[in-house]
């Protein structure tokens, strides 16, 4: 392109200049953040446009007449303003295909305004106000940035995987008559994508059963269903036989037991549910598929009034299940009059309160023949259980936790270094260890470290143990603990095995850390690879 000067009277104009046509094709091109049909031809455009903005420059110096100044400075202006879209259809930002658009889009999801708590303690904690609810129910961060462009808005409306997660509270429905069309256009725009649904329905709720034959229609969709209500909704039957995509099923509900639940069946015909969380009484589980589900968390009630154990549910799970359970009881002093035999293969047992006496009847009402990680802890740090040793040497006998036994957790638990050897003695699969001190009782000494330390022969404790955990006060010796790790390190078992695991959590405020020549003996078995070593602090 010429850049020869016009020396005519009028003045210099770039031949560069962009005629009407050109700018709104340009316009075009940017509305729909489409890529450009002749890239090559914008490149060389704004390559001779430097030149030519620079003599504007010049000219306008030497130009006196004002009239012709404003038009230079309006070209000027004119020819820059077109150089800088030329430049904007020709970034990034353009060449991004679809599916990295949809990619962004969902990384865009506000998680403030749907998140609902997974905690078993409380109601969904869900923003409460009705303004938030419109939001979630119109997915207004999906509608904002389609008014970006109208390529997004194609991407952002057109992609049912943006409109597959709802959080509805029922209870803040105060304008069930714009509500309703709003939430159905949402589900609609998901076309027949798999939904992830949380719900919350009180009793006192006017609109919660609508709101729910709503998301029954989409039924066949439910992947993911965490529901929140009291009372079994009468329309939830609706959804029978239509839930071959349920795969993950919450039933969180407030405290009042209502053993209806029992009878609901809907949930029964659900080939892929696999997980399930629950908060309530053991009376009113509904029926489920126990046999496929092998993950399940359980937080569970007990009144005078109730039938059911919360225990009884471990009778429900199979060989290839993991059971997490939240004991919320007072132990009355009353005798169980319980035998549990379970087929869980992982068990943690978290106790929310708990009196001393609920772990001794906990290991002798339990049989557990294919266990192979055991937990106990408990959920806070006020009136930790004390560990019954002889039931839990009864209840390692009965299930043979010599043979299966891999992996044992106790967190928070009152139990003595001794009686906690004396319980190690009988599980010489062990190979992972996780022990935290509690408030009351030291359980992490030097007693316990010795006897953990690994020598020849049948005497040694744990023999084949691959993992430490201790989150310790520190009562115990620097070297003692150096001692077990190396002793670890050049057993014969580990002689062909990968490094040896430990970690070492220190509770500072109770004083004690690791000397430094042991912190440098560790980070020298770390760099020799034979331990992968953590060290933390709180």
């Amino acid at each position: 392109m010429s850049l020869l000067l016009n020396i005519a009277s009028i003045g210099f104009t770039s031949p560069s200049l962009p005629n009407p046509a050109q700018q709104k094709n340009l316009q075009d091109l940017i509305r729909s953040c489409a890529l450009p049909p002749d890239p090559g031809s914008l490149q060389a455009t704004i390559a001779v446009a430097r030149a030519e903005i620079r003599r504007y420059e010049m000219e306008l110096r030497k130009m006196q007449q004002p009239e012709d100044r404003r038009r230079l400075v309006s070209e000027c202006q004119s020819l820059s303003s077109y150089v800088d879209g030329c430049r904007s259809v020709l970034s990034a930002l353009y060449r991004l295909t679809d599916d990295v658009l949809v990619e962004i889009f969902a990384w865009c999801f506000p998680e403030r305004l749907y998140r609902m708590s997974r905690s078993l303690w409380w109601r969904p904690t869900i923003r409460t106000e009705q303004e938030d609810e419109v939001k979630r129910i119109s997915h207004r961060h999906v509608l904002q940035l389609a008014h970006v462009c109208s390529r997004w808005y194609h991407v952002a409306m057109k992609t049912p995987k943006l409109w597959s997660t709802f959080v509805v509270d029922a209870d803040l429905w105060l304008r069930k008559d714009s509500l309703l069309p709003l939430l159905e256009s949402s589900l609609d725009r998901g076309q027949n994508h798999p939904l992830n649904l949380t719900l919350s329905i009180s009793p006192f709720c006017r609109d919660g059963e609508e709101v729910l034959e709503l998301f029954v229609k989409h039924a066949h969709r439910w992947r993911e269903l965490y529901l929140h209500c009291t009372t079994p909704p009468d329309r939830l039957a609706g959804a029978t036989g239509k839930l071959d995509r349920l795969e993950k099923l919450y039933l969180i509900r407030t405290r009042n037991a209502d053993q209806s639940w029992k009878e609901v069946q809907v949930f029964q015909d659900a080939p892929r549910l696999t997980e399930l969380e629950f908060d309530g009484f053991p009376s009113s589980l509904p029926k489920l598929p126990w046999a496929q589900i092998n993950t399940c968390t359980c937080l569970l009630l007990v009144d005078s009034g109730c039938r059911y154990h919360p225990l009884t549910v471990l009778l429900h799970a199979s060989c290839t299940s993991s059971y997490r359970i939240v004991l919320d009881l007072w132990d009355s002093g009353e005798p169980w009059n319980l035998e549990i035999s379970s087929e869980v293969q992982n068990l943690q047992i978290w106790f929310s309160r708990s009196r001393s006496v609920v772990t001794g009847k906990l290991f002798d009402c339990l049989t557990l023949p294919r266990v192979k990680t055991l937990g106990l802890r408990l959920a806070h740090d006020f009136h930790p259980p004390v560990w019954h040793c002889d039931s839990f040497l009864a209840l390692a006998e009965r299930s043979q936790f010599y043979n299966v036994l891999l992996n044992l957790a106790i967190e928070k638990v009152q139990v003595e270094d001794t009686d906690l050897l004396r319980c190690l003695e009988v599980l010489p699969q062990l190979l992972s260890l996780d022990i935290s001190d509690c408030t009351t009782v030291i359980s992490i000494t030097d007693t316990l470290l010795k006897g953990l330390v690994y020598s020849s022969g049948l005497s040694s404790l744990v023999p084949r143990l691959e993992r430490l955990y201790l989150a310790s006060k520190s009562k115990f010796s620097s070297q003692v603990y150096l001692d077990l790790v190396v002793s670890r390190v050049e057993s014969c078992y580990f002689n062909s095995r990968g490094a040896f695991e430990v970690f070492l959590l220190q509770r500072s405020r109770w004083g004690g850390e690791l000397s430094s020549s042991v912190l440098e003996k560790l980070s020298e078995l770390v760099s020799q690879k034979k331990i992968i070593f953590t060290l933390g602090r709180c």
